[in-house]
């Protein structure tokens, strides 16, 4: 972004880019927070392919469901009670949609941009004759519901704001990318600037530590290279909504899986920081640039994304430059 100055800070060997906060566009950050509250309770959590005995339809028939547009039709109409069931980064993708609909009260958006956001997943209408489906990486919904930072990278190719990302670090030496990586102590990320930068309502890509509770180093791994044994991305993608009195993470999304599927879904949750071991955060300044997805087709392919399912990790340099920092910023 040529009108903010980017600062990178190396904090014992991880990765942290600073924004100000006087860089937020706060009309944006208010919208997209009301979004969540036109969104059910709950509403089921599922990534199954096909109906079952739980849920009557998949998370992406919900998806096209609640997506509401007919050719000729300026906009959308979107229902976000028919977007249920759902998952983490169909959760996300709904209340983008939804506020950028709120939003765009004086329709700069253009009716082709609304159409290359509609989710092709597959199912045939007037919009989608050949029954298109988006897979990772693909279109605008295949963006979103990517691996690795998905809606970073979405808001960089749109030049629609900015992201500001911190590691931990890995714990096993086998998974470091570099000797000079440290793991962080649970108390120095806690303190991690990262946490006081970000801003309620920015998108937050989460990275599970899971050292403590699995024993592994996955949290360290951006992405699922498909080979077997391989430790592999654990992600959840959310909306930030701040820190709590007692310095936990409160974020909105479709939280789960659970031993009770049905009763989990759209909610609010929390977490301590240590339970995090990357996180990307990523602001959008600029809605109105998400009229540029018109450019944007079904088909098109961002190649980075598309490779982080089931062809390949990302390394933090990759992650960097795809959500928009320049390797000069990192030297």
């Amino acid at each position: 972004m040529k009108k903010i100055i980017i600062l990178l800070v190396l904090v014992a060997a991880t990765h942290y880019v600073s924004w100000t906060q006087n860089h937020v566009n706060w009309l944006w950050q208010r919208t997209i927070v009301a979004a969540i509250d036109k969104f059910p309770t709950r509403g089921g959590y599922y990534t199954g392919g096909h109906p079952n005995d739980t849920f009557a339809k998949t998370t992406w028939r919900g998806l096209h469901d609640a997506f509401q547009m007919q050719p000729g039709d300026k906009r959308p109409l979107f229902d976000p009670m028919q977007a249920q069931p759902s998952f983490c980064s169909s959760a996300t993708y709904a209340v983008l949609i939804q506020a950028l609909l709120d939003f765009d009260k004086k329709g700069v958006i253009s009716p082709e941009a609304w159409q290359n956001m509609k989710p092709y997943v597959g199912i045939r209408d007037e919009m989608n004759p050949e029954a298109l489906g988006q897979d990772d990486g693909v279109g605008f919904w295949g963006r979103c519901n990517a691996n690795g930072p998905s809606l970073g990278v979405l808001v960089n190719e749109l030049d629609a704001g900015f992201s500001i990302t911190a590691f931990r670090g890995a714990k096993n030496d086998t998974v470091k990318e570099s000797p000079a990586e440290r793991y962080l102590t649970d108390d120095e990320w806690r303190a991690h600037p990262v946490w006081r930068q970000a801003v309620r309502g920015d998108l937050m890509k989460i990275f599970w530590n899971r050292n403590e509770t699995r024993g592994h180093d996955g949290g360290a791994i951006i992405g699922y290279d498909g080979i077997k044994g391989h430790l592999q991305e654990a992600g959840h993608s959310v909306i930030f909504l701040g820190m709590s009195t007692d310095g936990r993470v409160v974020y909105w999304s479709s939280n789960g899986p659970g031993s009770d599927p049905a009763h989990m879904g759209y909610s609010v949750s929390s977490c301590d920081p240590i339970a995090i071991q990357r996180v990307v955060f990523t602001r959008i300044l600029h809605p109105e640039r998400f009229d540029r997805v018109r450019d944007m087709a079904p088909t098109d392919i961002n190649q980075y994304l598309y490779d982080l399912n089931g062809h390949r990790h990302s390394t933090t340099a990759q992650l960097l430059q795809a959500i928009g920092i320049k390797a000069s910023s990192i030297n």
